[in-house]
Protein backbone atom coordinates (compact mmCIF):
# COMPACT_ATOMS: atom_id res chain seq x y z
CA UNK A 1 0.00 0.00 0.00
CA UNK A 2 1.43 3.34 -1.06
CA UNK A 3 1.85 6.22 1.34
CA UNK A 4 1.95 9.92 0.70
CA UNK A 5 4.72 12.00 2.18
CA UNK A 6 4.19 12.82 5.82
CA UNK A 7 4.46 16.49 4.85
CA UNK A 8 1.03 16.02 3.27
CA UNK A 9 -0.37 13.84 6.04
CA UNK A 10 1.31 14.40 9.43
CA UNK A 11 1.85 11.26 11.46
CA UNK A 12 1.22 11.31 15.21
CA UNK A 13 4.26 11.23 17.45
CA UNK A 14 5.16 7.71 18.51
CA UNK A 15 3.44 7.31 21.88
CA UNK A 16 5.58 6.94 24.99
CA UNK A 17 4.28 4.33 27.45
CA UNK A 18 2.61 5.93 30.41
CA UNK A 19 5.07 6.01 33.27
CA UNK A 20 6.22 7.74 36.43
CA UNK A 21 8.98 10.13 35.42
CA UNK A 22 12.18 10.70 37.37
CA UNK A 23 10.63 13.87 38.73
CA UNK A 24 7.56 11.84 39.67
CA UNK A 25 9.50 9.34 41.81
CA UNK A 26 11.82 12.12 43.05
CA UNK A 27 15.05 10.80 41.61
CA UNK A 28 18.07 12.21 43.44
CA UNK A 29 19.67 14.11 40.60
CA UNK A 30 22.37 15.40 42.96
CA UNK A 31 24.04 12.00 43.22
CA UNK A 32 24.14 11.34 39.46
CA UNK A 33 27.85 11.11 38.60
CA UNK A 34 27.89 11.83 34.87
CA UNK A 35 25.80 12.95 31.93
CA UNK A 36 24.04 10.15 30.03
CA UNK A 37 25.81 8.31 27.24
CA UNK A 38 23.94 7.35 24.08
CA UNK A 39 24.39 4.30 21.89
CA UNK A 40 22.85 2.98 18.68
CA UNK A 41 19.27 1.79 18.10
CA UNK A 42 17.98 -0.71 20.64
CA UNK A 43 18.44 -4.23 19.32
CA UNK A 44 17.82 -6.24 22.49
CA UNK A 45 15.69 -5.69 25.56
CA UNK A 46 16.61 -7.38 28.85
CA UNK A 47 14.18 -8.31 31.61
CA UNK A 48 15.44 -8.28 35.22
CA UNK A 49 14.03 -8.51 38.69
CA UNK A 50 15.33 -6.46 41.58
CA UNK A 51 15.54 -9.49 43.88
CA UNK A 52 13.82 -7.49 46.62
CA UNK A 53 10.72 -8.44 48.59
CA UNK A 54 7.27 -8.87 47.04
CA UNK A 55 5.28 -7.78 50.09
CA UNK A 56 5.51 -4.08 49.43
CA UNK A 57 2.59 -1.72 48.83
CA UNK A 58 2.53 -0.06 45.43
CA UNK A 59 2.26 3.25 47.26
CA UNK A 60 5.86 2.54 48.39
CA UNK A 61 7.17 1.80 44.88
CA UNK A 62 8.66 5.25 44.31
CA UNK A 63 10.60 5.02 47.57
CA UNK A 64 11.89 1.58 46.56
CA UNK A 65 13.11 2.98 43.23
CA UNK A 66 14.89 5.80 45.09
CA UNK A 67 16.53 3.22 47.29
CA UNK A 68 17.71 1.22 44.26
CA UNK A 69 19.19 4.39 42.75
CA UNK A 70 21.02 5.23 45.99
CA UNK A 71 22.39 1.69 46.31
CA UNK A 72 23.59 1.43 42.72
CA UNK A 73 25.24 4.85 42.74
CA UNK A 74 26.67 5.03 46.26
CA UNK A 75 27.46 1.37 46.87
CA UNK A 76 28.16 0.00 43.37
CA UNK A 77 29.68 3.20 42.08
CA UNK A 78 27.55 3.51 38.95
CA UNK A 79 26.78 6.85 37.36
CA UNK A 80 23.03 6.55 37.99
CA UNK A 81 20.42 3.86 38.49
CA UNK A 82 21.39 1.03 36.15
CA UNK A 83 18.04 0.04 34.67
CA UNK A 84 16.46 2.05 31.91
CA UNK A 85 12.99 1.26 33.29
CA UNK A 86 11.39 -0.38 36.32
CA UNK A 87 7.87 -1.69 36.92
CA UNK A 88 6.11 -2.52 40.16
CA UNK A 89 3.70 -5.38 40.87
CA UNK A 90 0.75 -3.10 40.03
CA UNK A 91 2.06 -2.57 36.50
CA UNK A 92 3.19 1.04 37.05
CA UNK A 93 6.22 1.81 34.89
CA UNK A 94 9.02 4.04 36.19
CA UNK A 95 11.57 5.95 34.15
CA UNK A 96 14.99 4.65 35.18
CA UNK A 97 18.33 6.04 34.06
CA UNK A 98 18.07 9.64 32.89
CA UNK A 99 18.68 10.82 29.38
CA UNK A 100 15.28 10.48 27.73
CA UNK A 101 13.01 7.45 27.48
CA UNK A 102 12.84 7.90 23.70
CA UNK A 103 16.62 7.74 23.27
CA UNK A 104 19.11 4.87 23.41
CA UNK A 105 20.60 5.59 26.81
CA UNK A 106 23.55 3.44 27.84
CA UNK A 107 22.57 1.68 31.04
CA UNK A 108 24.33 -0.53 33.57
CA UNK A 109 22.23 -3.66 33.68
CA UNK A 110 23.64 -6.54 31.59
CA UNK A 111 27.45 -6.79 31.55
CA UNK A 112 28.81 -7.05 28.02
CA UNK A 113 25.47 -6.12 26.43
CA UNK A 114 24.66 -2.60 27.63
CA UNK A 115 25.29 -0.97 24.27
CA UNK A 116 22.41 -0.80 21.80
CA UNK A 117 20.21 -2.31 24.48
CA UNK A 118 17.57 -1.38 27.02
CA UNK A 119 16.39 -3.06 30.19
CA UNK A 120 13.50 -3.16 32.62
CA UNK A 121 13.54 -4.49 36.17
CA UNK A 122 10.44 -5.81 37.90
CA UNK A 123 10.42 -4.79 41.55
CA UNK A 124 10.41 -8.02 43.58
CA UNK A 125 11.65 -11.60 43.39
CA UNK A 126 10.14 -14.05 40.91
CA UNK A 127 11.76 -17.41 41.47
CA UNK A 128 8.65 -19.20 42.70
CA UNK A 129 5.90 -16.92 41.46
CA UNK A 130 5.43 -15.13 38.15
CA UNK A 131 4.15 -11.65 37.44
CA UNK A 132 0.52 -10.74 36.84
CA UNK A 133 -0.99 -10.24 33.36
CA UNK A 134 -0.90 -6.49 34.02
CA UNK A 135 2.83 -6.58 34.65
CA UNK A 136 3.42 -8.82 31.62
CA UNK A 137 1.62 -6.27 29.45
CA UNK A 138 3.61 -3.42 30.96
CA UNK A 139 6.92 -5.17 30.23
CA UNK A 140 5.75 -5.98 26.68
CA UNK A 141 4.68 -2.38 26.10
CA UNK A 142 8.05 -0.92 27.01
CA UNK A 143 9.89 -3.63 25.04
CA UNK A 144 7.76 -3.03 21.94
CA UNK A 145 8.23 0.72 22.31
CA UNK A 146 12.02 0.48 22.43
CA UNK A 147 12.55 -2.32 19.90
CA UNK A 148 9.83 -1.31 17.45
CA UNK A 149 11.20 2.22 17.22
CA UNK A 150 14.30 0.74 15.61
CA UNK A 151 12.33 -1.60 13.37
CA UNK A 152 13.37 -4.66 15.37
CA UNK A 153 10.69 -7.34 15.85
CA UNK A 154 10.19 -7.92 19.59
CA UNK A 155 9.42 -11.61 19.04
CA UNK A 156 12.55 -12.24 16.95
CA UNK A 157 16.20 -13.08 17.63
CA UNK A 158 19.42 -11.18 17.13
CA UNK A 159 23.15 -11.99 17.05
CA UNK A 160 25.13 -9.62 19.30
CA UNK A 161 28.84 -9.29 19.91
CA UNK A 162 29.64 -9.25 23.62
CA UNK A 163 31.60 -6.41 25.13
CA UNK A 164 32.93 -8.84 27.71
CA UNK A 165 31.27 -10.44 30.68
CA UNK A 166 31.12 -13.55 32.88
CA UNK A 167 29.20 -15.63 30.34
CA UNK A 168 30.34 -14.25 27.00
CA UNK A 169 33.92 -13.07 26.60
CA UNK A 170 34.66 -9.87 24.72
CA UNK A 171 34.13 -10.41 21.00
CA UNK A 172 32.00 -13.54 21.47
CA UNK A 173 28.82 -13.62 19.42
CA UNK A 174 25.63 -14.50 21.24
CA UNK A 175 22.30 -15.37 19.66
CA UNK A 176 19.64 -13.88 21.89
CA UNK A 177 15.93 -13.31 21.80
CA UNK A 178 15.17 -9.64 21.20
CA UNK A 179 13.41 -9.83 24.57
CA UNK A 180 15.79 -11.82 26.77
CA UNK A 181 16.17 -12.53 30.44
CA UNK A 182 19.25 -11.30 32.26
CA UNK A 183 20.41 -14.92 32.59
CA UNK A 184 20.56 -15.29 28.79
CA UNK A 185 23.53 -12.93 28.70
CA UNK A 186 25.10 -13.48 32.15
CA UNK A 187 25.69 -16.06 34.86
CA UNK A 188 22.71 -15.25 37.05
CA UNK A 189 19.30 -16.58 38.03
CA UNK A 190 17.75 -13.20 37.18
CA UNK A 191 14.90 -12.55 36.42
CA UNK A 192 13.81 -15.60 38.45
CA UNK A 193 12.60 -18.97 37.15
CA UNK A 194 8.91 -18.09 37.12
CA UNK A 195 9.29 -14.76 35.34
CA UNK A 196 11.78 -16.31 32.91
CA UNK A 197 9.15 -18.91 31.95
CA UNK A 198 6.76 -16.02 31.19
CA UNK A 199 9.09 -14.41 28.64
CA UNK A 200 7.57 -16.27 25.64
CA UNK A 201 4.16 -14.83 26.56
CA UNK A 202 5.70 -11.36 26.90
CA UNK A 203 7.36 -11.71 23.49
CA UNK A 204 4.01 -12.69 21.99
CA UNK A 205 2.34 -9.59 23.41
CA UNK A 206 5.17 -7.26 22.39
CA UNK A 207 5.61 -8.74 18.94
CA UNK A 208 2.01 -9.16 17.93
CA UNK A 209 0.05 -7.22 15.37
CA UNK A 210 -2.98 -5.30 16.57
CA UNK A 211 -5.73 -7.83 17.26
CA UNK A 212 -9.45 -7.62 16.65
CA UNK A 213 -9.31 -4.68 14.23
CA UNK A 214 -12.77 -4.10 12.78
CA UNK A 215 -15.14 -1.38 11.71
CA UNK A 216 -17.93 -0.92 14.23
CA UNK A 217 -19.96 1.59 12.25
CA UNK A 218 -19.56 4.09 9.47
CA UNK A 219 -21.55 7.18 10.51
CA UNK A 220 -22.39 9.17 7.42
CA UNK A 221 -22.84 6.03 5.33
CA UNK A 222 -25.51 3.36 4.91
CA UNK A 223 -24.81 -0.30 4.19
CA UNK A 224 -26.41 -2.25 1.37
CA UNK A 225 -25.00 -5.74 1.08
CA UNK A 226 -21.21 -5.47 1.30
CA UNK A 227 -21.08 -1.86 0.12
CA UNK A 228 -21.48 1.42 2.00
CA UNK A 229 -22.98 4.55 0.45
CA UNK A 230 -22.33 8.13 1.54
CA UNK A 231 -22.99 11.69 0.44
CA UNK A 232 -19.26 12.31 0.90
CA UNK A 233 -18.44 12.83 4.59
CA UNK A 234 -17.92 9.71 6.67
CA UNK A 235 -16.75 9.22 10.24
CA UNK A 236 -15.42 5.65 10.47
CA UNK A 237 -15.67 4.14 13.93
CA UNK A 238 -13.46 1.13 14.66
CA UNK A 239 -12.25 -0.99 17.54
CA UNK A 240 -9.43 -3.36 18.50
CA UNK A 241 -8.86 -5.80 21.33
CA UNK A 242 -5.20 -4.82 21.78
CA UNK A 243 -4.66 -2.28 24.58
CA UNK A 244 -4.17 1.28 23.30
CA UNK A 245 -0.80 1.46 25.04
CA UNK A 246 0.55 -1.09 22.54
CA UNK A 247 -0.69 0.74 19.44
CA UNK A 248 1.54 3.22 17.64
CA UNK A 249 -1.12 4.80 15.42
CA UNK A 250 -3.98 4.26 13.02
CA UNK A 251 -3.82 5.30 9.38
CA UNK A 252 -6.75 5.76 7.00
CA UNK A 253 -6.24 5.09 3.30
CA UNK A 254 -8.56 5.84 0.41
CA UNK A 255 -7.79 3.77 -2.68
CA UNK A 256 -4.27 3.16 -1.37
CA UNK A 257 -3.50 6.80 -0.56
CA UNK A 258 -2.91 7.89 3.01
CA UNK A 259 -5.51 10.50 3.96
CA UNK A 260 -5.26 10.85 7.73
CA UNK A 261 -3.37 9.34 10.67
CA UNK A 262 -4.56 9.30 14.27
CA UNK A 263 -2.99 8.35 17.61
CA UNK A 264 -3.39 4.81 18.88
CA UNK A 265 -5.88 5.96 21.49
CA UNK A 266 -8.33 7.18 18.85
CA UNK A 267 -11.17 5.09 17.44
CA UNK A 268 -12.71 7.48 14.93
CA UNK A 269 -11.83 10.13 12.38
CA UNK A 270 -13.45 12.09 9.56
CA UNK A 271 -12.96 11.57 5.83
CA UNK A 272 -14.50 13.35 2.87
CA UNK A 273 -14.66 11.17 -0.21
CA UNK A 274 -14.74 12.41 -3.79
CA UNK A 275 -17.66 11.12 -5.89
CA UNK A 276 -17.16 7.56 -7.07
CA UNK A 277 -16.34 4.07 -5.83
CA UNK A 278 -13.64 3.74 -3.18
CA UNK A 279 -11.94 1.30 -0.85
CA UNK A 280 -11.45 2.85 2.59
CA UNK A 281 -8.81 0.98 4.57
CA UNK A 282 -7.81 1.41 8.17
CA UNK A 283 -4.31 0.29 9.13
CA UNK A 284 -3.42 -0.32 12.77
CA UNK A 285 0.30 -0.17 13.52
CA UNK A 286 1.44 -1.92 16.68
CA UNK A 287 4.39 -0.59 18.67
CA UNK A 288 6.16 -3.65 17.36
CA UNK A 289 5.87 -2.26 13.83
CA UNK A 290 3.49 -4.99 12.69
CA UNK A 291 0.31 -3.86 10.97
CA UNK A 292 -3.23 -5.07 10.43
CA UNK A 293 -5.60 -3.65 7.82
CA UNK A 294 -9.34 -3.79 7.26
CA UNK A 295 -11.02 -2.34 4.18
CA UNK A 296 -14.54 -1.34 3.25
CA UNK A 297 -16.15 -0.57 -0.09
CA UNK A 298 -17.66 2.91 0.00
CA UNK A 299 -19.53 4.66 -2.81
CA UNK A 300 -19.60 8.45 -2.56
CA UNK A 301 -22.70 9.83 -4.22
CA UNK A 302 -23.75 13.47 -3.89
CA UNK A 303 -26.32 13.35 -6.68
CA UNK A 304 -29.96 13.03 -5.63
CA UNK A 305 -32.27 10.48 -7.26
CA UNK A 306 -34.90 11.71 -9.68
CA UNK A 307 -38.51 11.04 -10.48
CA UNK A 308 -38.22 9.94 -14.10
CA UNK A 309 -42.00 9.91 -14.21
CA UNK A 310 -44.56 11.35 -11.86
CA UNK A 311 -45.72 11.61 -9.33
CA UNK A 312 -49.02 11.79 -11.20
CA UNK A 313 -52.65 11.09 -10.36
CA UNK A 314 -54.89 9.10 -12.68
CA UNK A 315 -58.52 8.08 -12.47
CA UNK A 316 -59.23 4.38 -12.27
CA UNK A 317 -62.35 2.27 -12.60
CA UNK A 318 -64.48 1.63 -9.57
CA UNK A 319 -67.38 2.89 -7.51
CA UNK A 320 -68.27 6.58 -7.42
CA UNK A 321 -70.41 6.17 -4.32
CA UNK A 322 -69.34 9.34 -2.46
CA UNK A 323 -65.71 9.29 -3.66
CA UNK A 324 -63.63 9.15 -6.82
CA UNK A 325 -61.23 6.19 -7.33
CA UNK A 326 -57.73 7.35 -8.22
CA UNK A 327 -54.26 5.89 -8.61
CA UNK A 328 -51.03 7.63 -7.60
CA UNK A 329 -48.20 6.73 -10.00
CA UNK A 330 -44.44 7.39 -9.93
CA UNK A 331 -41.07 6.02 -11.01
CA UNK A 332 -37.87 7.03 -9.18
CA UNK A 333 -34.37 6.18 -10.38
CA UNK A 334 -30.79 6.64 -9.22
CA UNK A 335 -27.44 5.57 -10.66
CA UNK A 336 -26.52 3.78 -7.41
CA UNK A 337 -29.97 2.51 -6.51
CA UNK A 338 -33.10 3.89 -4.91
CA UNK A 339 -33.27 3.00 -1.23
CA UNK A 340 -36.75 4.22 -0.33
CA UNK A 341 -39.80 6.03 -1.60
CA UNK A 342 -42.25 7.48 0.89
CA UNK A 343 -45.42 9.51 0.82
CA UNK A 344 -45.05 12.57 3.03
CA UNK A 345 -48.48 14.12 2.43
CA UNK A 346 -51.42 13.86 2.95
CA UNK A 347 -50.19 11.01 5.19
CA UNK A 348 -46.85 9.37 5.89
CA UNK A 349 -46.52 5.97 4.22
CA UNK A 350 -43.49 3.91 3.22
CA UNK A 351 -44.13 2.99 -0.40
CA UNK A 352 -41.08 0.75 -0.88
CA UNK A 353 -39.01 0.51 -4.03
CA UNK A 354 -40.74 -2.29 -5.94
CA UNK A 355 -44.22 -0.90 -6.63
CA UNK A 356 -44.79 2.25 -8.63
CA UNK A 357 -48.45 2.95 -7.92
CA UNK A 358 -50.93 3.11 -5.07
CA UNK A 359 -54.72 3.11 -5.24
CA UNK A 360 -56.90 5.47 -3.26
CA UNK A 361 -59.97 7.68 -3.38
CA UNK A 362 -60.61 11.40 -3.31
CA UNK A 363 -63.60 13.49 -2.38
CA UNK A 364 -65.16 15.04 -5.49
CA UNK A 365 -64.65 18.77 -5.84
CA UNK A 366 -61.90 18.92 -3.22
CA UNK A 367 -58.27 19.70 -4.16
CA UNK A 368 -55.70 17.19 -2.91
CA UNK A 369 -51.89 17.24 -2.94
CA UNK A 370 -49.79 14.09 -2.83
CA UNK A 371 -46.13 14.63 -1.93
CA UNK A 372 -43.47 11.93 -2.34
CA UNK A 373 -39.83 11.73 -1.32
CA UNK A 374 -37.32 9.35 -2.90
CA UNK A 375 -33.99 8.60 -1.21
CA UNK A 376 -30.94 6.92 -2.69
CA UNK A 377 -28.55 4.63 -0.84
CA UNK A 378 -26.32 7.54 0.10
CA UNK A 379 -29.18 9.43 1.72
CA UNK A 380 -29.71 12.04 -0.99
CA UNK A 381 -33.38 12.85 -1.46
CA UNK A 382 -35.67 14.34 -4.06
CA UNK A 383 -39.21 15.58 -3.51
CA UNK A 384 -42.08 15.51 -5.94
CA UNK A 385 -45.76 16.35 -5.69
CA UNK A 386 -48.94 16.47 -7.67
CA UNK A 387 -52.12 18.43 -6.95
CA UNK A 388 -55.43 17.58 -8.56
CA UNK A 389 -59.13 18.18 -8.03
CA UNK A 390 -61.66 15.49 -9.05
CA UNK A 391 -64.61 16.95 -10.90
CA UNK A 392 -67.88 15.13 -11.62
CA UNK A 393 -69.76 16.55 -14.63
CA UNK A 394 -73.42 15.69 -15.00
CA UNK A 395 -74.58 13.71 -18.00
CA UNK A 396 -76.99 16.57 -18.61
CA UNK A 397 -74.04 18.85 -19.37
CA UNK A 398 -73.02 16.75 -22.36
CA UNK A 399 -73.85 17.79 -25.92
CA UNK A 400 -76.18 15.06 -27.17
CA UNK A 401 -77.37 13.68 -30.47
CA UNK A 402 -80.01 11.03 -31.01
CA UNK A 403 -82.64 10.07 -28.49
CA UNK A 404 -81.96 10.19 -24.75
CA UNK A 405 -84.45 10.04 -21.92
CA UNK A 406 -84.10 11.08 -18.30
CA UNK A 407 -84.07 8.23 -15.79
CA UNK A 408 -84.73 8.54 -12.07
CA UNK A 409 -83.31 6.23 -9.41
CA UNK A 410 -81.71 6.86 -6.00
CA UNK A 411 -78.76 4.81 -7.20
CA UNK A 412 -77.83 7.34 -9.87
CA UNK A 413 -75.52 10.28 -9.18
CA UNK A 414 -77.87 13.06 -8.14
CA UNK A 415 -80.78 10.63 -8.48
CA UNK A 416 -80.99 10.99 -12.27
CA UNK A 417 -79.23 9.62 -15.35
CA UNK A 418 -79.67 9.57 -19.15
CA UNK A 419 -80.64 6.44 -21.01
CA UNK A 420 -80.50 5.67 -24.75
CA UNK A 421 -81.22 2.61 -26.87
CA UNK A 422 -81.00 4.00 -30.40
CA UNK A 423 -77.76 3.18 -32.18
CA UNK A 424 -75.69 6.26 -32.95
CA UNK A 425 -77.01 8.32 -30.07
CA UNK A 426 -74.05 10.24 -28.66
CA UNK A 427 -72.98 12.41 -25.73
CA UNK A 428 -69.94 14.72 -25.79
CA UNK A 429 -68.08 16.51 -23.00
CA UNK A 430 -65.41 19.19 -23.37
CA UNK A 431 -63.10 19.72 -20.39
CA UNK A 432 -59.59 20.73 -19.34
CA UNK A 433 -57.83 18.14 -17.19
CA UNK A 434 -55.24 15.38 -16.96
CA UNK A 435 -57.41 12.26 -16.60
CA UNK A 436 -60.99 11.25 -17.41
CA UNK A 437 -63.43 8.40 -16.77
CA UNK A 438 -67.02 7.80 -17.82
CA UNK A 439 -69.70 7.24 -15.16
CA UNK A 440 -72.42 4.67 -15.99
CA UNK A 441 -74.84 2.21 -14.47
CA UNK A 442 -74.59 -1.44 -15.52
CA UNK A 443 -77.03 -4.32 -15.61
CA UNK A 444 -77.65 -7.61 -17.36
CA UNK A 445 -79.49 -5.87 -20.22
CA UNK A 446 -76.95 -3.09 -20.67
CA UNK A 447 -75.57 -2.75 -24.17
CA UNK A 448 -72.34 -1.46 -25.67
CA UNK A 449 -70.93 1.96 -26.36
CA UNK A 450 -68.03 3.30 -28.37
CA UNK A 451 -65.55 5.77 -26.82
CA UNK A 452 -63.90 8.48 -28.90
CA UNK A 453 -61.30 10.77 -27.31
CA UNK A 454 -59.93 13.83 -29.07
CA UNK A 455 -61.11 12.35 -32.34
CA UNK A 456 -59.43 8.96 -31.78
CA UNK A 457 -61.65 5.88 -31.74
CA UNK A 458 -60.61 3.91 -28.66
CA UNK A 459 -62.97 1.00 -29.19
CA UNK A 460 -66.17 -0.40 -27.75
CA UNK A 461 -67.04 -1.08 -24.10
CA UNK A 462 -69.58 -3.74 -23.18
CA UNK A 463 -71.60 -2.53 -20.18
CA UNK A 464 -73.28 -5.86 -19.49
CA UNK A 465 -73.07 -7.00 -15.86
CA UNK A 466 -74.51 -10.08 -14.10
CA UNK A 467 -75.84 -7.79 -11.37
CA UNK A 468 -77.04 -4.23 -11.40
CA UNK A 469 -74.46 -1.66 -10.20
CA UNK A 470 -74.77 2.11 -10.09
CA UNK A 471 -72.31 5.00 -10.15
CA UNK A 472 -69.49 3.09 -11.83
CA UNK A 473 -66.41 4.72 -13.31
CA UNK A 474 -65.52 2.68 -16.37
CA UNK A 475 -62.71 3.19 -18.85
CA UNK A 476 -60.16 5.84 -17.94
CA UNK A 477 -57.60 7.82 -19.84
CA UNK A 478 -54.73 9.97 -18.55
CA UNK A 479 -52.33 12.50 -20.02
CA UNK A 480 -48.91 13.65 -18.76
CA UNK A 481 -50.14 17.21 -18.23
CA UNK A 482 -53.45 18.94 -17.91
CA UNK A 483 -55.00 20.14 -21.19
CA UNK A 484 -58.18 20.57 -23.22
CA UNK A 485 -59.85 17.33 -24.29
CA UNK A 486 -63.08 15.96 -25.75
CA UNK A 487 -64.74 12.67 -24.79
CA UNK A 488 -67.64 11.36 -26.90
CA UNK A 489 -69.60 8.15 -26.39
CA UNK A 490 -71.86 6.54 -29.01
CA UNK A 491 -74.52 3.88 -28.42
CA UNK A 492 -73.77 0.76 -30.44
CA UNK A 493 -77.32 -0.66 -30.44
CA UNK A 494 -76.47 -4.19 -29.30
CA UNK A 495 -79.17 -6.70 -30.36
CA UNK A 496 -81.28 -7.89 -27.40
CA UNK A 497 -79.73 -5.41 -24.95
CA UNK A 498 -79.36 -2.01 -26.57
CA UNK A 499 -79.64 0.19 -23.48
CA UNK A 500 -76.89 2.51 -22.25
CA UNK A 501 -77.26 4.52 -19.00
CA UNK A 502 -74.91 7.51 -18.67
CA UNK A 503 -74.33 9.00 -15.23
CA UNK A 504 -71.80 11.69 -16.18
CA UNK A 505 -68.08 12.26 -16.73
CA UNK A 506 -65.33 12.42 -14.10
CA UNK A 507 -62.05 14.20 -14.72
CA UNK A 508 -59.07 15.47 -12.75
CA UNK A 509 -58.49 19.17 -12.99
Amino acid sequence: MSRRATADVPLPTRPVPRMVTRAGWHANEAIVRAAPTYTGPVGVFFVHHTATGNGYSCADSAAIVRGIQAYQVRTKGWDDIGYNFLVDKCGRIFEGRGGGVNRSVLGAHTMGFNSNASAIAVIGTFDGVGVSPTVRTAIATVAAYKLGAAGNPPDGKVVITSGGGPRYAAGARATLWRISGHRDAGRTACPGDSLYRQLPAIRAIAGAATAGLRYLRMPGASRYGTTLYTKGLIRPLWNVTTPSALINRFEMYVDGNLEVATPGTHRTTALRLAPGDHVVTIKAEHLSGKVKMVGAKVVSDAVAPEFVSGPTLALRTGSLDGSVPIQLQWTADDANGVAAVAMTSPSTINLGTVVHSRNGTLAPGRSATFALRAADRAGNTVDGSVTRTPVVVSEAAAQRTGTWRTLSNPGYLGGVALGATAAGSSATWHFSGSSAAIAVSRAAQSGRMRVIVDGDDLGVIDLGSPKTVYRQAIWSRSWPTSGDHTVRVEVEGTPGRPGVVLDGLVYLR
